[in-house]
């Protein structure tokens, strides 16, 4: 069966867990950043494998249209958080070598 999401859907925050998986999405691209530090202070850029980074990438693109096809900003905002962490690791090795 199809779901389709009215154009005024809003997102109801109804319950604690709404406000914890929404504060979680937004802060948990927010982790990533200390590798990138370390990624880019150190210079090395060995270990880090483009094609896991790559393909997060990949799959932050798919998911942050789908919330902005629905209108669903917990969805669509956290992806482009997602993106813009993602983006230096997964090109890290090429800016590095």
């Amino acid at each position: 069966m199809r779901h389709i999401i009215h154009r005024k859907h809003k997102v109801e925050i109804t319950h604690p867990i709404d406000s914890l998986a929404l504060v979680v999405g937004v802060a948990q691209p927010f982790a990533t950043i200390p590798q990138i530090i370390l990624v880019f202070q150190s210079g090395n850029a060995a270990e880090v494998s483009i094609f896991m980074w790559a393909a997060f990438n990949v799959a932050s693109v798919i998911i942050l249209w789908y919330g902005l096809k629905h209108k669903l900003a917990p969805v669509w905002f956290p992806q482009i958080i997602w993106i813009l962490v993602q983006t230096p690791m997964m090109l890290s090795p090429f800016i590095l070598s």
